[in-house]
């Protein structure tokens, strides 16, 4: 199968790498800037043993007719990336945090046409090209409408024989809004401390994650989702099973980039003011990453 990998970050190295194999010829699409990437035609990843690995791969700057996309870069460069999407008509697996990917493309792209992997699995971008798979956790796939077929249960396969295990599951959307819960819990107050996720335990911050938890999670069933796994409980999980990794938004602020406080937190906020809910928590949590940012 033909696999092209938009976005040479953390988490696009990653499945890039562990996808690789005699059934599956993989690309990772790269912006023109990346000359490094295209002159060396490989990508590098630190496993989380910390031994350091390259992999020869085919690195692209036009997007061609493939079997799949892989949709991952950040979710506020997906929109930019609509119109290649929509010209090649190809199926797409989204990787995106937060809710506002989701929003975005089912009034895009045809709804048989996107799936979703929702993970816990923890990968930092070193640099473009090169990243550290740091910390394990759940992985879901599923379709967004219809059943799940081969190229679902193939990308599951691939990453579960590299040590990623994947459950296929007939549910995806309401994986998404349970990771966005979790994200929108763990993302702002380890970036506004600026600590490692294992921190979050102490005691005056893990209170702040659990007030954002059960606020997001209410907001959720107060619109009639209905989360597969308990919110509060997968939170602890990942913050001991990822206690040194750094989160995606923190680093986002440490590498002075954008971050994904408006997909996340914002969509929360978005969806409680149009259904008349509470989202103090939510709302606080954007006021200082944005005063963090100057955005």
């Amino acid at each position: 199968m033909n696999i092209t990998v938009i976005g040479p970050g953390a988490i696009g190295v990653l499945l890039a790498y562990k996808l690789a194999n005699e059934e599956n010829k993989i690309s990772i699409l790269v912006k023109p800037e990346h000359e490094h990437l295209i002159k060396q035609k490989k990508i590098r990843i630190k496993d989380m043993t910390g031994k350091i690995v390259d992999k020869k791969i085919n690195i692209i700057t036009k997007l061609n007719k493939t079997d799949l996309v892989i949709l991952a870069v950040k979710s506020y460069d997906v929109e930019n990336l609509l119109n290649q999407i929509k010209e090649i008509d190809t199926p797409i697996l989204c990787c995106q945090n937060g809710l506002q990917t989701l929003n975005l493309l089912k009034n895009k792209i045809r709804p048989n046409l996107l799936s979703y992997m929702v993970t816990g699995t923890g990968s930092s971008k070193i640099e473009a090209g090169f990243s550290h798979h740091n910390g394990g956790g759940f992985t879901f796939l599923g379709q967004i409408e219809g059943e799940n077929g081969v190229t679902i249960k193939n990308i599951s396969q691939s990453l579960s024989v590299r040590g990623i295990v994947c459950e296929i599951v007939e549910n995806i959307p309401d994986y998404i809004w349970l990771k966005a819960i979790i994200n929108s819990a763990i993302n702002p107050i380890a970036t506004i401390n600026r600590v490692k996720n294992g921190e979050l335990k102490n005691k005056k911050l893990i209170i702040q994650v659990k007030n954002i938890c059960e606020e997001s999670t209410k907001i959720a069933q107060k619109i009639g989702i209905k989360l597969p796994l308990n919110p509060w409980k997968e939170v602890m999980t990942i913050i001991a099973k990822t206690a040194e990794n750094k989160c995606s938004m923190l680093q986002d602020i440490e590498n002075q980039q954008r971050t994904e406080i408006d997909a996340i937190n914002g969509e929360f906020v978005r969806i409680a003011m149009a259904n008349d809910l509470d989202a103090k928590h939510n709302k606080s949590a954007i006021a200082k990453i944005k005063k963090l940012t100057d955005t």
